[in-house]
C-alpha cells in the first residue's frame, strides 16, 4: 500500500495533544468566575438581611451597616 500512498491506520500512533492558550485561557477564566462569585457573596452577606447574601431587605427600610 505504501506503493500508492496510502497509509495502515495502525502504522503510527498520534501523539496526544497538549495543553494550549486556549486551555489556560478557559482555567483561567474559571478561576476569575469563581473568585468573582466569592467575592459577591462577601459583600452581598454584608448588606443582606440579617447578615445573609440571599437575603433581602424591605425595600422601604434599607439599610446599610455602618
Amino acid at each position: 500500500m505504501a506503493q500508492f500512498g496510502m497509509q495502515s491506520p495502525t502504522g503510527r500512533q498520534k501523539k496526544a495533544s497538549g495543553l494550549n492558550v486556549y486551555t489556560a485561557m478557559a482555567a483561567l477564566a474559571c478561576v476569575s468566575l469563581a473568585i468573582a462569585c466569592a467575592v459577591v457573596f462577601v459583600y452581598g452577606s454584608r448588606v443582606g438581611k440579617d447578615g445573609q447574601a440571599w437575603g433581602l431587605q424591605d425595600p422601604k427600610k434599607i439599610q446599610l451597616p455602618k
